[in-house]
């Protein structure tokens, strides 16, 4: 089969890297993939290359909205480039990934040509205005229930883990130590994350913010990554290493390859797919969320995790001292910290492995190449997209639910 897989970023995040090693899995059982995908800067993001070096044929479009304007159906320049895309590789399926991309690819490729599509949404919560029709795979079974309430049911896919590259016998985190000045006794508790306003930033300042209330100073924070709020952490970090009179706090920038940040943890703290990347390099894992959300990852806590995904959202109560009390349970015991790592490698392996994943999005392929609309279901499904995302974005909130009682959605 000939597919496209449609990135809505081409830096660093874990949606894209789950995109990218689906896609590669999806090359190696036989599929003729290729890739396009979207950035905001002068230059294409670090996965376009990494793409390339895959062997996949890549297309990039540059454009600075990260979505649609209010009250347009999509980004007219990216939909029309995915539609040349899908003509220059001849495309039988279109998979694209997150929301503002699903709406240019629906109006693109999918409306105008037919080409049938297949979804993924990794964030956490599924616009009830997404088309109806094209598969939809999600991350967490809380939404799979939750979007099964006004679509067709979602797949269930967590986030792959490349159990095979994302290993610790294969991995050395000792050069990483080294340029950073951690030294042997020094305890390194790694986020690799996208610096990101609306979910990610604020659990990085709350792990911040608990350094100084732990008082040891054997602790190092190692923040990997890049985006938007980076100049603001930069600034709240070297307040907290004046604070406390040493740098307690590093932030490194992005790194095209963060599996020598993983390997070089003692604790792990993150979440989503860079939480299940940590836990296979055999790390104990704190998760974070949104609103003052932390919490241990362990085996009494992973019928949460395997409901809401590793992820969580808190009381709105921002103070630092739950999360640095769950770091001190950590950085007090290393016998529970080799334990909890073992168990966390076993754990990933178990259930969240790359093969797996892929065998899950096979049958979702069926069923989009199956299922693919006619030219008068994709344009009512338009009508249908247009007046409820209206809805949403202009209508007041007592209105929206009033029109979801009396409109056909499905």
């Amino acid at each position: 089969m000939r597919l496209l897989v449609g990135l809505h970023q081409l830096g660093l995040g874990g949606s894209q890297l789950n995109a990218l090693d689906l896609a590669r899995e999806m090359a190696h059982r036989g599929h003729q993939v290729g890739l396009l995908g979207v950035h905001d800067g002068s230059e294409p993001g670090p996965l376009a290359q990494r793409g390339r070096e895959l062997g996949l044929p890549v297309w990039t479009v540059r454009h600075r909205r990260q979505r649609p304007r209010r009250g347009a159906p999509c980004r007219p320049a990216v939909s029309a480039a995915l539609t040349a895309a899908v003509r220059a590789h001849r495309a039988e399926l279109l998979h694209v990934y997150e929301y503002p991309l699903i709406l240019d690819a629906f109006h693109g490729p999918h409306r105008r040509l037919g080409t049938p599509l297949a979804t993924t949404v990794y964030a956490m919560d599924v616009p009830r205005w997404l088309p109806a029709d094209p598969p939809l795979v999600v991350g967490t079974q809380e939404l799979v229930e939750q979007a099964a309430a006004f679509r067709p049911a979602p797949w269930l896919i967590e986030p792959p883990v490349d159990t095979d590259a994302d290993d610790p016998a294969r991995v050395d985190g000792g050069a990483f130590r080294a340029a950073y000045g951690i030294g042997d006794t020094d305890l390194a508790l790694v986020v690799v994350s996208r610096l990101e306003p609306e979910m990610k930033a604020e659990g990085i300042r709350r792990a911040m913010a608990a350094l100084p209330l732990l008082g040891d100073d054997r602790l190092r924070l190692l923040i990997v990554g890049d985006g938007p709020s980076a100049a603001r952490l930069r600034a709240e970090a070297a307040q907290v290493n004046t604070a406390l009179g040493r740098e307690a706090v590093t932030l490194t920038g992005a790194l095209d390859d963060p599996r020598p940040a993983y390997a070089a943890a003692d604790i792990a703290l993150g979440m989503g797919g860079s939480a299940l990347r940590a836990m296979a390099f055999a790390r104990p894992l704190i998760a974070l969320g949104t609103g003052g959300f932390s919490r241990p990852v362990t085996p009494q806590s992973t019928d949460y995790f395997l409901r809401a995904g590793f992820y969580g959202v808190g009381d709105g109560d921002l103070a630092a001292a739950p999360l640095a009390a769950q770091l001190a349970g950590l950085t007090g015991d290393a016998g529970l910290r080799q334990r909890l790592g073992q168990w966390s490698r076993q754990f990933v392996l178990d259930r969240f492995s790359l093969k797996t994943a892929a065998d899950t999005l096979t049958e979702v392929y069926a069923a989009a190449l199956s299922r693919a609309p006619g030219a008068l279901r994709r344009h009512r499904s338009a009508l249908r997209i247009a007046a409820h995302r209206s809805a949403a974005e202009l209508a007041p909130g007592g209105l929206r639910r009033r029109i979801r009682q009396v409109a056909p959605w499905r």
